[in-house]
């Protein structure tokens, strides 16, 4: 942003309107008891409700994981991805010593996670394009044959070892203590 723009006076008149409604704006005063009571309450609260919620319907989902589809472990693996998000948002809000060491330990086997998930991803991409590649030809060759089966032969190898992978990380997640309760 240009230093001019700072400086204008519709620049201080959008702060000050914003300071205004950060202090006194009508959300400061809901007329709902059930939104005013909640809003009472410490933020570490509202984040443990969220933290639970993502993390139930994620281990949810993962105790089907070997027989979900590629496209509901890519689900899994999004909703993976905003537990993190989230853990990272709200860990400044738990902050003693135990619970830090606790939500690294929730940290590093939720990003074991997501990698196993995205090598799980990755798998799937890849065998839908070399599908793609040897069905979408009108003239089959033997040595594009031969390369379609060569890929998804290794792709196929990889499937093992990333699920075991994946599986292992998951279940160490699992015996995590969430750090928010």
């Amino acid at each position: 942003m240009p230093i001019g723009a700072v400086r204008s006076a519709r620049f201080s008149a959008l702060t000050l309107e914003i300071a205004g409604w950060l202090e006194a704006g009508h959300w400061t005063t809901p007329q709902d008891d059930l939104v005013r009571d909640r809003g009472d309450l410490p933020i570490t609260f509202a984040a443990a409700e969220k933290l639970s919620s993502r993390w139930r319907k994620m281990r949810k989902k993962g105790r089907m994981l070997a027989e979900l589809e590629a496209a509901d472990r890519h689900k899994l693996r999004i909703q993976a991805k905003k537990l993190r998000y989230a853990v990272e948002f709200f860990s400044c809000l738990f902050k003693n010593k135990r619970l830090v060491k606790r939500r690294n330990q929730f940290l590093r086997q939720l990003e074991r996670l997501q990698e196993g998930l995205g090598d799980l991803n990755d798998i799937a991409v890849h065998e839908d394009r070399i599908a793609a590649v040897s069905v979408g030809r009108r003239q089959s060759s033997p040595s594009r044959a031969f390369a379609g089966g060569l890929l998804t032969g290794r792709e196929d190898a990889r499937t093992a070892t990333a699920m075991a992978t994946t599986t292992a990380a998951l279940a160490k997640l699992a015996k995590c203590k969430p750090f928010w309760r």
